[in-house]
């Protein structure tokens, strides 16, 4: 159970934060972009973490990675680590995609969820076959996002073989919750 007057007191505190420049800019017309970002507040830590996907282009099929920027607020402040990718939410021969975080105040532990999509294999792809090509994964931080997990990837052990029957999925956009009874929530 959460002390009371517990969740205002982190609104209070990140409300009264202020954000004046972009977290993940485009790096050239025709290169590097970043898309889908997602945010979360880590009260303990008094550390923000922003993550966002990182593309050679602005099309699903060319995403490379997850990144992550910390940001520790101070005062009414919050000052931006730069940009670190993250190596660890990765499958061989898939790029990820949709970064979903959710931060568990029993542990502490940050979970971050993500799809991991098959080669350069399109949405539109997947949806005309019939044939899905997502894994559902998670990597975990137990630091505020200084280290992470070894990837895990959750599809069989939460879609099962109906997976199989699937065009395709994802989680997102945003993050997860935590309910009263301690279960987590992503959107999906």
């Amino acid at each position: 159970m959460e002390e009371p007057g517990f969740r205002a007191e982190v609104m209070e505190e990140v409300t009264s934060c202020s954000f004046s420049s972009p977290l993940f800019q485009q790096e050239n017309k025709r290169g590097v972009t970043y898309r889908i970002p997602a945010l979360i507040y880590v009260p303990p830590a008094r550390t923000f973490l922003a993550f966002a996907e990182k593309r050679s282009s602005s099309k699903d099929e060319d995403a490379l990675h997850l990144v992550l920027r910390r940001g520790l607020r101070t005062g009414h402040s919050v000052q931006w680590e730069p940009v670190k990718s993250l190596m660890k939410a990765t499958l061989p021969g898939h790029r990820t995609m949709n970064p979903c975080p959710v931060w568990e105040r029993k542990s502490g532990c940050v979970y971050l969820f993500f799809i991991c999509v098959r080669g350069h294999v399109t949405e539109r792809q997947q949806i005309m076959s019939g044939r899905n090509a997502a894994r559902l994964c998670f990597i975990c931080s137990q630091d505020a996002g200084y280290s992470w997990s070894e990837v895990r990837d959750l599809t069989e052990e939460v879609i099962g073989p109906e997976v199989t029957h699937w065009a395709t999925f994802a989680v997102g956009p945003g993050h997860g919750i935590q309910l009263q009874s301690g279960r987590l929530i992503i959107p999906a």
